[in-house]
């Protein structure tokens, strides 16, 4: 029998709140709560807490023998879950109250599994429902209409998902407060043996009845706004608007476009030249994915690509992508261009998913380049999040002859100690960084010390996005030997190129001030 305190003035005042917060979570437990508490005392506290740690172990013993209940973190299932969210929009139909819906989305926690091990994943896991349930409590999100269970408003929805369900909603910005403390409780350091894990999380937030009347569609709703949260970067929410609806419609429309595209190999590949500042001659070629819809036209790779990486299209796009890349440049090599390397970009999904040193490698052999003619980009924030197998994969290809670049340099936070460590031969800095050097002194000086540090580590610079002729001024004066964009040339087609290099002898290119390479 579940014992209660009483009495709670005679204590502490400081201890008050502690002590109304057991009592609260012990009467949910007591079905003779007036009879004990008449008889008072401080002397049932530890009867009480004994009862109710048994009663919590035995009910959720129960849940998983029920199969209502996630065997690893004993939270609600997501079957559970819904169904209890669905009970209390029904009643809140009736009331007229608001409730919301918090989808939590771990970031990072694939680079946990990959690095560490699926048992430390799970260990994080664990915490992370621990750290959750911390704040359901502190919140006041306990569901109190049952004596059986205290968590029915949290939930773990699969993998690396959990969700919040948040009653009698006073206002979106309760619902706000709440997602900002599951994120301050979610940065904090996991500690896993004797190791300090970092992970965050994104949040998307739905509102009933705003945003949604059902719970199905509640629960899409705040998983279309945690997209959108991840989209802006990494430890943020989102509350779902209807233009976000629009959105995710475009999504799924262009996610099945995608799918026939690859399919109907309707992907093209253009190339933007990258040239040395002295003579101007092309040292290498970027290449860069189009798509012209059969109904839409050009559609932007800003649009389609992360939708594709999202998808793990990328994929079967990055083979298609690579191998093309390789073919052009083995007969571009064959026809005289012995010292111009193919640049292709790799993303973090294929990374993460293709045996880096095999798939390279058989693609060089099977399209007859030399290794010494390709170059692969990595963005920053990919080497930042690269497990040890993928840098050692990297370092393997180096020494076949490949060159490895760090795209979009400074617009990360790695560490520049890093630097020495990874196995690269080019940094790229990005068209962002550089505009803000144009017309801020700091990031001027801070150009200046990634080029100083660059040569001193035998790392060659380019700089991408090179628009205007006192851009390229700038990074003459500052020693950067390479550059890209389209002061230089727009991305252009492979038979366009060809034409400019081996009828006009591309060795020179004309007068700098206007893009020598227009589109046609």
């Amino acid at each position: 029998m579940c014992m209660t305190l009483i009495n709670i003035k005679k204590y502490n005042s400081k201890l008050k709140p502690v002590y109304q917060k057991v009592d609260a979570l012990l009467k949910s437990f007591d079905d003779n709560y007036q009879e004990i508490k008449n008889k008072g005392g401080l002397i049932y506290l530890e009867t009480a807490l004994d009862n109710l740690k048994e009663q919590t172990a035995n009910h959720k013993a129960k849940r998983e023998e029920d199969g209502i209940c996630d065997k690893l973190t004993t939270l609600l299932d997501r079957h559970a879950y819904m169904d209890h969210i669905s009970r209390e929009i029904e009643i809140s139909t009736q009331t007229g109250r608001k409730s919301g819906l918090l989808f939590i989305d771990l970031d990072g926690f694939k680079r946990v599994n990959d690095s560490f091990g699926h048992s430390f994943g799970d260990e994080v896991l664990v915490q992370v429902s621990d750290r959750l349930r911390s704040v359901i409590r502190s919140q006041g999100l306990e569901f109190k209409e049952t004596s059986l269970d205290l968590e029915y408003n949290l939930a773990r929805l699969g993998g690396d998902e959990f969700s919040i369900f948040i009653q009698d909603l006073t206002s979106s910005e309760e619902a706000i407060r709440i997602a900002s403390h599951v994120l301050q409780e979610l940065e904090r350091d996991f500690l896993l043996g004797n190791k300090n894990i970092k992970i965050s999380a994104s949040i998307g937030i739905a509102i009933y009845p705003d945003s949604a009347a059902t719970p199905n569609a509640l629960l899409q709703m705040a998983d279309v706004a945690m997209y959108r949260a991840k989209a802006h970067g990494r430890g943020v929410y989102r509350i779902y608007t209807p233009e976000m609806g629009s959105e995710m419609r475009r999504y799924h429309y262009l996610l099945e476009e995608i799918r026939l595209a690859i399919n109907s190999n309707s992907f093209s590949l253009n190339y933007q030249p990258i040239i040395h500042v002295d003579g101007y001659t092309i040292s290498y070629f970027e290449a860069l994915v189009r798509w012209h819809h059969p109904s839409e036209g050009y559609i932007r790779p800003s649009e389609f690509i992360p939708i594709a990486e999202d998808s793990n299209l990328i994929l079967a796009l990055g083979d298609w992508v690579l191998d093309e890349a390789c073919r052009q440049m083995a007969s571009w090599y064959n026809a005289g261009m012995k010292k111009s390397r193919m640049s292709v970009n790799v993303s973090g999904v294929q990374l993460k998913h293709r045996s880096l040193y095999s798939w390279i490698m058989s693609t060089l052999s099977k399209t007859n380049l030399p290794a010494s003619s390709l170059m692969i980009e990595i963005t920053e924030s990919c080497f930042i999040e690269a497990s040890e197998d993928i840098i050692l994969a990297l370092e393997k290809l180096r020494a076949e002859g490949i060159m490895i670049a760090i795209d979009d340099f400074g617009t990360g936070f790695s560490s520049l100690s890093l630097l020495a460590d990874l196995p690269i031969d080019i940094l790229k800095i990005d068209q962002l960084f550089i505009s803000k050097a144009m017309n801020n002194i700091k990031y001027k000086k801070i150009l200046c010390s990634i080029v100083t540090m660059a040569e001193q580590l035998e790392l060659k610079v380019v700089a991408e996005g090179i628009e205007q002729i006192d851009q390229l001024d700038l990074l003459k004066s500052l020693g950067v030997a390479y550059i890209q964009g389209y002061l230089i040339s727009h991305p252009q087609s492979s038979d366009y190129i060809a034409k400019k290099i081996f009828q006009k002898n591309l060795s020179i290119l004309a007068q700098i001030g206007t893009s020598i390479w227009k589109p046609e």
